[in-house]
């Protein structure tokens, strides 16, 4: 049999299994096993080798601190005293509380690091009020999905932290260069939203007038969240600084959210428990597709299918645009069915050594694919965040609806993703500026 037919059965037989429901660690894993049993059985001395060293590396610290650090956040009441925030600022406008709900996930994605903490709790905080002053239901429910999306660009980002340990670039450049694409792309939602319900003023009514608040109210609501802001600003220039070593910035965080829940009297035993198990959840499973990853891509090595893979993909018509551009369309595809945890883990160590005879920045790389990581949470018909919200938000709403909302959202992030392709100092500016 030959080497590109074999390579191609590799594929073939993991997005078969993948797609039947088998968790991708059992999948990736599995698949790599059989095929070095028939194909190649020295290959099976990685598997070992992955499980022995995987969890030994040391940047994988800082992911579940990270993680402790975010649910500890989510508990604390941050949301809620942001959301009112943005409520008593900007509710005023048309479209005010969607915009503002976009901003509180911008700040939830800052101290948590992944997606699913600001999806699911601005889908239970905000989309009730926005609903209650007769908000359009696609505009409410797409502001939601795009800036809870956020949370995987906007440091410290755990999707980061996995493409930096793989793609071997630093944490802190790849931290620095999710600002200001995430910044960007939080700022296209908001003009959006604004412009629309501009527009379309039913769509996002202003607040009435009995509902305005006074200047001191406003002050008071947005010193409530400053504890929050100091911990990001720490966190992140200890690191950007040079100070601390992300996992040390993390711990810091841990500690810092532990504080402050205590001080706002939110500890107790079982936000505890939940926040510990979520992260022990969470860590477990990004360290299973880490290592099942590690076996699959081992193998994959072993039968020599990765130096075919990069001849075959260097030798493509459009020169290095056109290997990214396509790079882009199977990250989006991927995300349809796969979670950007595993995308990572699978297409990273894949794309990395044909990035190098291209002369690629592995940085401005890495900002391009979690940015499309973003597209595919967003994108129908399996895009994580549709399904998150549909377990969370009212059972009147379908996944037309849902489906319907995101649509120029995911136009947006297309153009996002596309102004950072063609303008690459988006993502790099900011780690040349603080390059100490």
């Amino acid at each position: 049999m030959s080497l590109e037919l074999i390579t191609a059965l590799y594929f073939i037989v993991l997005f078969i299994v993948l797609f039947m429901g088998l968790p991708v660690a059992f999948g990736l894993g599995g698949v790599a096993v059989l095929f070095g049993m028939i194909i190649e059985p020295r290959a099976l001395m990685a598997v070992p080798s992955a499980f022995y060293s995987t969890p030994w590396t040391t940047i994988l610290v800082t992911v579940p601190l990270f993680l402790f650090m975010g649910s500890l956040i989510r508990f604390s009441g941050i949301a809620e005293a942001a959301y009112d925030a943005v409520y008593k600022l900007i509710g005023h406008i048309h479209g005010g509380l969607a915009i503002g709900t976009v901003k509180v996930c911008t700040i939830f994605a800052a101290v948590t690091g992944i997606t699913p903490p600001a999806t699911i709790t601005m889908a239970q905080i905000a989309y009730p009020s926005m609903m209650k002053y007769g908000y359009d239901r696609s505009i409410a429910i797409g502001a939601i999905a795009a800036g809870g999306a956020l949370g995987a660009l906007i440091p410290p980002s755990v999707p980061f932290i996995f493409y930096g340990l793989l793609a071997k670039v630093s944490i802190g450049d790849l931290f620095l260069a999710g600002v200001v694409p995430g910044l960007m792309l939080a700022t296209f939602y908001g003009i959006y939203i604004g412009i629309r319900c501009r527009l379309q003023p039913h769509i996002g009514p202003a607040l009435p007038a009995d509902k305005r608040f006074t200047a001191r109210e406003k002050a008071r609501s947005v010193m409530n969240i400053w504890p929050f802001a100091v911990l990001i600003f720490i966190v992140l220039g200890v690191i950007w600084g040079g100070i601390a070593t992300p996992a040390e910035a993390a711990a810091f965080g841990a500690a810092g959210a532990f504080l402050i829940n205590l001080i706002y009297g939110r500890l107790t035993w079982q936000v505890l428990r939940e926040s510990l198990s979520s992260t022990i959840m969470l860590t477990g499973m990004g360290l299973w597709i880490l290592i099942a990853a590690t076996i699959f891509l081992n193998i994959f090595n072993t039968m020599g299918s990765q130096d075919l893979l990069t001849q075959l993909v260097l030798s493509m018509p459009g020169g290095t645009n056109g290997i990214l551009i396509m790079m882009m369309a199977i990250i989006v595809v991927l995300g349809m069915f796969m979670d950007d945890w595993a995308i990572i883990m699978l297409c990273t160590p894949l794309f990395v050594p044909i990035l190098e005879p291209l002369g690629v920045d592995k940085l401005w790389f890495g900002a391009l694919f979690i940015v499309a990581i973003q597209i595919a949470y967003l994108t129908p018909p399996f895009g994580f965040v549709l399904f998150w919200l549909k377990g969370v938000l009212p059972k009147d709403v379908t996944m037309g609806d849902i489906y319907r909302s995101v649509g120029p959202f995911v136009v947006l992030q297309l153009l996002g993703l596309a102004l950072v392709f063609l303008f690459p100092g988006i993502a790099l500016w900011l780690p040349s500026v603080l390059d100490f």
